[in-house]
């Protein structure tokens, strides 16, 4: 009996003592890398909780498929920024809400089909989408059947199939396929559709299950702490533009009202 006790003793002491492992994904403006710098709206938000919680892991940046299945696995990950949905919600536990997104449907400008339902992007070819992503989980659960599901680093291969021709439409936030969009160069060849957003949902931190409450508690007071926090730096504006395009200006007029108490987050449009 003592044996037994000992070893519960430390297999406590071992969960409870170690540190969170935070992994997430490339999804610019949340999480934006640029070499071996990483940043972004969520990056900021989760570094600061790291910082209050005493946390001092490196962020990891995966392919999304690996790091969803990984913190499903292993004790102790935390994957972001995770949409939390019905499905989703007993696999992890969450600390949240990071950000609210709203997500639409992209085509090939070329393609001169008009949708303006869900129900008409269930009737084209293919629908290009990432293995274990949110988005390819829900158009499943409305019963579609024509998904071109492929084990991707990152959404941007999405958009790059249906650039090429080798899917119909692409399902994504808005504002990661706006800024997407313009970094590949692609204006001029994806649009969005007419199908209104067809989902708008919170992003999360999801950590793998066996994670003590006591260690998601002390992570979410972290969080509306930082919501509270007047000085908070998680309250961001995002300007995204090319040069010459007037961002110095608008930023000049924007800082006297709304920089007081929040972030300006500057992206600079990309050249590659």
């Amino acid at each position: 009996m003592k044996k037994i006790v000992l070893f519960l003793g430390v297999v406590a002491v071992t969960l409870f003592g170690r540190e969170i492992q935070p992994i997430t994904e490339e999804l610019a403006p949340y999480q934006i890398k640029n070499g071996k710098d990483l940043s972004g709206i969520s990056v900021d938000i989760v570094r600061e909780i790291q910082k209050r919680v005493g946390n001092h892991k490196k962020i990891l940046v995966l392919p999304w498929n690996r790091a969803y299945i990984m913190t499903q696995k292993k004790p102790y990950f935390a994957l972001f920024s995770t949409l939390k949905t019905d499905e989703r919600t007993p696999l992890f536990k969450w600390v949240g809400p990071l950000v609210h997104i709203k997500v639409k449907m992209f085509k090939n400008k070329n393609n001169k089909h008009i949708y303006k339902t869900l129900e008409d992007a269930e009737k084209v070819d293919s629908i290009a989408v990432v293995k274990n992503d949110a988005l390819a989980q829900y158009l499943e659960s409305k019963g579609f059947t024509n998904l071109k599901v492929q084990i991707a680093r990152s959404s941007k291969t999405n958009i790059e199939r249906v650039a090429n021709g080798e899917a119909e439409l692409f399902p994504m936030n808005e504002t990661s396929a706006n800024y997407r969009i313009k970094q590949l160069g692609l204006k001029d060849k994806i649009v969005a559709t007419q199908i209104p957003p067809f989902l708008e949902k919170d992003l999360y931190i999801a950590f793998n299950k066996e994670t003590p409450n006591s260690v998601i508690k002390k992570w979410q007071t972290a969080l509306d702490e930082i919501k509270k926090d007047e000085n908070s730096q998680t309250k961001s504006a995002v300007v995204i533009g090319e040069a010459g395009s007037g961002k110095t200006h608008l930023m000049m007029r924007f800082a006297n009202d709304v920089l007081e108490n929040n972030r300006l987050l500057f992206i600079r449009q990309p050249n590659d």
